[in-house]
């Protein structure tokens, strides 16, 4: 008998059946109805779905055969993946391809075969659609017909298993990129304020050197003390208290939009109205100041609680116009500010007395009269010709609502 030439594609067709993992799977009813209806309508005893790899046809969806599988060089549908079209053979015994098959010759003794391949969409016929009878059949065009229609359902419940692994790998890939942002941002999120974060991740382009002027306000924090104890202390213990301290700040600031710009030991500079523009930078830099001195409060009792002293905190508020953006090399960057503004900020912090908020006179203009004076001091500033008049704050009113016990107003100077 003249045994089917393999396809020319024969590896890359192989590869794609195991791709799909069709062989020596259950039986889906999917394909099963398709044999069933089949059958019954084309007046035929046997009727079947079978994939063919590189030794056998597998049965995936039969009816009126009891085999599993069968070798593919006996088998008729091995000449019929070779085409894109199918093969009507009404007397197999007229077929030169068939007529001397073992299973035309003997049991099953086939005498009518249809057989219409199934493709990927990448176009390798994995397997076929076959009707088959041990009786010759006239072909009728209505027969004919009947068969395409059936063969192109049996395609399409192919083509669905593709649709329905494709789903699935992309369910995976979303789950796996969920993962990853949640991975990313969150580690982000430890070195980068949350706002930062979203906005690299919004706007990779905002990775490039250079920055922009703009009005912001700036707060720096200082420990009052924490050298003396810090020689004091191992440096565990240090670490410690550190942590504990920043834990307890970092929620505070970020409560009110700002933006941690660094951590310097026991400092903290925060920025507010950048990378996020907001109109009153002013007024929650100084409700946040507040806030924080607050905070110091619930700090110090449990320092208290873990035999660790009390400390007290100094804060100074600066308003004025800076630059903003990704400073440093194009291996190495962070996102920070550049500006004669930082430095007054700085200088104004170390005017500062415990519990204590001093601001700058831009930043008494920006609350619009809704802060608490409790007093003023004209300094000399290190790099400025003139004084400097800076403000101790005890509250501010308004939107937030936040006020400080009232001490004796600092001396003038």
């Amino acid at each position: 008998m003249p045994y089917a030439e393999m396809p020319a594609n024969e590896r890359e067709r192989v590869a794609a059946l195991y791709a799909r993992q069709l062989l020596d799977t259950p039986p889906e009813e999917r394909f099963d109805r398709v044999s069933r209806l089949a059958a019954r309508s084309l007046e035929v005893p046997i009727a079947y779905v079978a994939f063919l790899d590189g030794e056998r046809q597998w049965f995936k969806s039969v009816c009126g055969l009891s085999l599993s599988e069968i070798p593919r060089r006996t088998s008729l549908c091995s000449h019929t993946i070779l085409s894109l079209e199918p093969i009507l053979c009404p007397d197999t015994l007229e077929e030169p391809r068939f007529a001397d098959n073992p299973n035309v010759t003997g049991p099953p003794g086939i005498r009518f075969y249809m057989g219409h391949p199934l493709t990927t969409p990448e176009g390798h016929n994995i397997g076929t659609f076959c009707v088959m009878d041990t009786q010759p059949h006239a072909l009728t065009p209505e027969k004919e017909r009947a068969f395409l229609d059936l063969a192109q359902w049996a395609q399409n419940e192919l083509n669905l298993i593709d649709v329905i692994t494709l789903q699935a790998a992309l369910h995976k890939l979303n789950q796996d990129l969920e993962k990853r942002s949640h991975f990313i941002r969150s580690v982000l999120g430890r070195f980068l304020t949350d706002q930062v974060a979203e906005q690299l991740l919004e706007h990779p382009e905002g990775l490039n050197l250079g920055g922009e002027s703009r009005e912001v306000s700036i707060l720096m924090s200082d420990l009052r003390g924490f050298t003396p104890m810090s020689e004091r202390s191992t440096p565990a213990q240090v670490v410690d208290l550190l942590n504990r301290y920043l834990a307890r700040m970092t929620p505070v600031i970020e409560k009110y939009g700002g933006t941690i710009d660094e951590f310097i030991g026991d400092a903290i500079l925060v920025l507010f109205g950048a990378p996020l523009r907001c109109a009153d930078h002013a007024k929650r830099a100084v409700a946040c100041a507040l806030d924080m001195q607050l905070a110091m409060e619930d700090f110090n009792r449990e320092s208290v609680a873990l035999g660790v002293p009390a400390m007290d905190m100094g804060i100074a508020v600066n308003t004025g116009e800076v630059v903003v953006g990704n400073i440093g090399s194009a291996t190495r960057m962070k996102y920070g500010v550049v500006g004669s503004a930082v430095n007054m900020t700085a200088r104004i912090q170390s005017f500062t007395l415990g519990r204590q908020v001093l601001i700058s006179e831009q930043t008494l203009r920006e609350l619009e009269g809704e802060a608490r004076v409790d007093g003023h001091l004209r300094v000399k500033v290190k790099g400025v010709e003139d004084p400097v008049c800076i403000y101790d704050i005890g509250e501010i009113r308004g939107q937030y609502g936040l006020s400080l016990p009232l001490p004796g107003h600092l001396k003038r100077v």
